[in-house]
């Protein structure tokens, strides 16, 4: 801790004072001595009377977390670079528009070495990377520290934590199982408010959540969705991102244009959607439309796996420029799109992940997901910065997708400076 500001140590001595006090709240809240599900990230909802109880660990942390974090805020980000910068130096504005994952921890994970040498725009972190909660945010800050000595902007950090079954980081709150459209709108703004306020303690930024699907009986959505009702998916979802802007984290709403009518999570192969674009549009993409544009906008959307017979019937969404274009101009989305997974693009379109790279980004796509193994990361990148070259992906779409990207770097820029804990 020598290198940080004096109110900075004697917060991190009260966090790790707290922390050895709090044994019994650990075990109480962790271990989880309340049986009523709580809902967290705003995707499942029941009880919320578990959020009144105190939460987690981090609930008692995360006022000192946050003075922390206030001492340590200083600083921009640099301007993304220029279309003639990225046309002369394509490698580092490519990284800058990947979220990549890795497998590990921080005690035994190389991908530290690989993010010195590559400045990613952002890190996927999944519950792999941890073995205890205190442990996330000493590897937050060490993904923060790796890029900041290397010279490179710090990363976005980014979870999947949706609630309930569907969370990244499942010890860090209660969960359980809980009747889908089972809470009323209070309890699904306390819910998304606590969540945000946890993950941005720990120096989360970005939250692939929440699900704006449907629950259709047998579809993805089922056991996942917040309801088989059109309206409370839609307020459910503006209700959700509304907790999350507030708290200064991004609320990345996906998956775009809907895989509730789906007969399968599009992760696992083809999944086709048969609607017409009319019943598309009137029975999938409302809570879409609800957070495209206006008061409470989405900061970013995530695309969809699924394919498409609104569309063309064969490619998924992810890649397809229409569905881009349904989001961009008819709903009016000004914010950043996110991909789907590619590594599971591939398992529809075939081809490989360094393909499915180009083809995303080209079809409008700006944050290009790549969640685990080096090997399809490092294809990826060298294939889009190999078409950057020839011109193939122009580096006016490069500097588009990073213009978005800034945005949304922008909007979570306190949120990517976490608590030094160690």
């Amino acid at each position: 801790m020598s290198g940080l500001a004096p109110r900075t140590r004697l917060a991190v001595a009260a966090v790790i004072a707290l922390i050895v006090v709090a044994g019994g709240v650990y075990l109480l809240f962790l271990r989880g001595s309340d049986a009523k599900p709580v809902t967290e990230a705003g995707s499942r909802f029941g009880d919320d009377s578990g959020s009144r109880s105190g939460g987690t660990l981090l609930d008692a942390l995360a006022p000192v977390l946050d003075a922390a974090n206030a001492s340590e805020r200083t600083g921009s980000d640099p301007a993304p670079p220029s279309q003639d910068e990225i046309r002369r130096s394509p490698d580092d504005a490519v990284a800058g528009l990947f979220m990549v994952g890795f497998a590990g921890t921080l005690r035994d994970t190389p991908f530290l070495g690989r993010l010195a040498t590559s400045p990613y725009g952002a890190v996927l972190l999944s519950s792999g990377n941890y073995e205890q909660p205190q442990q996330l945010s000493g590897l937050i800050s060490k993904i923060q520290e790796v890029a900041r000595s290397a010279g490179h902007p710090a990363p976005l950090v980014a979870v999947q934590q949706e609630g309930g079954d569907f969370n990244a980081f499942a010890n860090l709150a209660p969960a359980g199982q809980v009747d889908v459209g089972a809470g009323s709108s209070a309890q699904i703004a306390a819910s998304a408010t606590a969540a945000a306020a946890q993950l941005r303690a720990l120096g989360v930024s970005v939250n692939l959540a929440p699900n704006a699907d449907i629950a259709v009986a047998g579809g993805p959505g089922q056991g996942r969705a917040f309801s088989d009702s059109v309206a409370t998916v839609t307020s459910a979802v503006k209700t959700t991102v509304a907790a999350y802007d507030k708290a200064g984290v991004a609320a990345v709403v996906g998956p775009f244009p809907g895989d509730g009518a789906a007969p399968h999570d599009p992760s696992t192969g083809p999944a086709p959607v048969g609607l017409s674009i009319k019943d598309l549009r009137s029975s999938q993409m409302p809570p879409f439309a609800a957070v495209a544009k206006g008061a409470v906008a989405a900061p970013a959307v995530q695309m969809s796996n699924a394919i498409y017979g609104a569309y063309d019937g064969v490619t998924p969404a992810t890649l397809l420029p229409d569905a881009i274009k349904e989001l961009r101009g008819r709903l009016g989305f000004g914010g950043t799109i996110v991909s789907a997974d590619l590594a599971a693009t591939t398992a529809t379109a075939g081809g490989t992940v360094g393909a499915a790279a180009i083809r995303a980004l080209s079809a409008g796509v700006d944050m290009l997901v790549v969640s685990g193994g080096h090997v399809q990361q490092d294809e990826a990148y060298r294939a889009v910065v190999a078409a950057v070259r020839a011109g193939t992906v122009s580096a006016g779409r490069v500097a588009d997708a990073l213009g978005h990207i800034a945005k949304l770097r922008a909007f979570t820029r306190d949120a990517r400076e976490p608590a030094q804990i160690r």
